[in-house]
């Protein structure tokens, strides 16, 4: 069981924490594998609240809600809500924790996620809120980083190509700071650089990183942790359109080093295709992890035991 009630952010995952959520999430696989379902959520309802664009997050939380046998409520987008006609995201947090026992929501503002899971009465994960975090997507990557490397220690990890914008960068960090030796290198454009918050808590952990915006530095990492430019975060599009197809890992780029290539996707230009046939390559894998991990969430925050 989990101590506490919401996961709203990555801050909450300690070492211990994601041990028992990822062994939780290993004993899930099976049932993936096995194309199977378990009784698990058989008398529980989950609200999955989507109220920006979103594939393989809001469909790897049905699948998981599905593989456990819980009943689903799915909203996709704020116009097929009152949120459109002005009401609070409170309110509907408080109205929806009537029909549900557990809500799972994207919300498109940084930072929503806190006032929701306040609002709410039964449990409540943050599906990501603007460009702040993604809790659930790091525990993704974590997994897919000890399955496939055996290890979360000791890890060189180059972060790229939007580290002020991406919150999935942002989640990862934060947990993965706190194991030992591991250390950073984020690559981007100059104003990309990571939010200063996030360097002060590297600072104040004793964690090394460097900040480059040269694609060379990518050769050195263990890990490379790639994702798009977020246009949408972006106040104008200059220096988008200026780096978007720069900033590109191609299959020359990848060296020896390098033992594993993440991308929480969608991948759009930092990626080339080319790049899919190299043993390195694990961004499809990662996502398909999304269903073993959600539902290893969702049955401990249910206290349903996994």
């Amino acid at each position: 069981m989990l101590p506490f009630v919401s996961l709203v952010s990555s801050v909450q995952l300690t070492p211990d924490i994601v041990d028992d959520i990822l062994t939780a999430a290993e004993a899930m696989h099976s049932v993936v594998l096995a194309k199977r379902r378990t009784a698990l959520l058989a008398d529980t309802v989950v609200a999955l609240i989507f109220l920006e664009p979103s594939s393989r997050t809001m469909l790897s939380f049905q699948a998981a809600a599905q593989r456990l046998n819980a009943g689903t409520l799915l909203v996709h987008g704020k116009e097929s809500t009152s949120l459109a006609k002005g009401e609070s995201i409170q309110d509907t947090m408080k109205l929806v924790s009537g029909y549900a026992d557990l809500i799972v929501a994207r919300l498109p503002e940084t930072g929503a996620a806190v006032p929701a899971a306040a609002a709410c009465s039964v449990p409540f994960i943050n599906a990501g809120d603007g460009a702040n975090e993604h809790p659930t997507q790091s525990l993704i990557d974590l997994y897919t980083i000890r399955r496939d490397l055996g290890t979360l220690e000791g890890l060189h990890v180059a972060c790229g190509f939007d580290p002020l914008h991406s919150r999935t960068i942002h989640s990862l960090v934060s947990v993965l700071s706190q194991y030992k030796g591991t250390r950073f290198t984020f690559v981007s454009p100059l104003g990309l650089r990571a939010p200063e918050s996030l360097k002060h808590m590297l600072d104040a952990r004793g964690v090394v990183y460097v900040e480059t915006d040269d694609l060379a530095a990518l050769a050195q990492a263990d890990v490379l942790y790639l994702n798009r430019l977020q246009e949408e975060r972006f106040a104008d599009t200059k220096t988008f359109d200026t780096n978007r197809h720069r900033y590109r890992l191609v299959s020359d780029m990848v060296s020896a080093r390098n033992r594993l290539i993440l991308d929480p996707l969608p991948r759009v230009d930092e990626i080339a295709e080319d790049v899919d046939r190299l043993p390195q390559a694990a961004y499809f894998r990662q996502a398909h992890n999304g269903v073993p991990v959600r539902m290893a969430l969702l049955s401990l925050l249910l206290r349903k035991g996994a």
